[in-house]
């Protein structure tokens, strides 16, 4: 079977921090921020399966920075590949820092998903 990514799968997500989210100090709860992007990672493989998403069965998550109310977080999920028994999507949330003009990395993950026999749709 041939479904490993010449092209790129990516999505990418945008996410405020609202008062909601944050806790009395103005962070965001850590928890928060894992099941956004653990939603997020099952984009770039939706079209691999014929029913719902199966359960991740690895992950692998750093957290670099802490996120405040108001910040702007932008999700980028890419789909990679690791071996043929699964598919393996990378997850990157950054935030601009506005003074600069860049991109601050917030966190980093990955996410493993057993791959089926029979997937809908092959990536060349």
């Amino acid at each position: 079977m041939n479904t490993f990514t010449q092209n790129t799968i990516q999505t990418n997500i945008q996410f405020l921090v609202t008062k909601k989210v944050t806790n009395g100090n103005g962070f965001l709860h850590p928890h928060i921020l894992f099941d956004k992007i653990q939603v997020a990672a099952t984009y770039p493989i939706r079209e691999f399966y014929s029913h719902e998403v199966p359960t991740i069965v690895e992950y692998d998550i750093k957290m670099n920075k802490s996120a405040r109310l108001n910040d702007s977080l932008n999700i980028q999920a890419q789909l990679i590949q690791q071996n043929a028994q699964r598919l393996v999507v990378h997850i990157l949330v950054t935030k601009s820092k506005k003074k600069s003009k860049t991109e601050e990395a917030i966190c980093q993950a990955t996410f493993g998903f057993p791959l089926l026999e029979k997937p809908i749709r092959k990536v060349s």
